[in-house]
């Protein structure tokens, strides 16, 4: 019954490494590789439009920038 435990705790140590690695390299990796060809989170990346932000006047008066909604 011993070596059955011992078995099954090693089975297990080993089938968890190889899904997290299928995981890893199946669903994460290609993942991020997309992410990283379309996303530009920095805007980084010159548009054609230019890189201009518009500001936006949420807190015009000191009221409202001290309601912190």
């Amino acid at each position: 019954m011993q070596s059955l435990l011992k078995f099954s705790e090693r089975f297990g140590d080993m089938l968890s490494n190889v899904l997290l690695t299928v995981l890893y390299y199946v669903v994460l990796g290609p993942f991020a590789l997309v992410y990283q060809l379309v996303a530009d989170p920095l805007h980084l990346r010159r548009r054609p439009e230019g890189n201009w932000t518009g500001w936006d006047e949420t807190n015009d008066t000191l009221a409202a920038a001290r309601r912190q909604d």
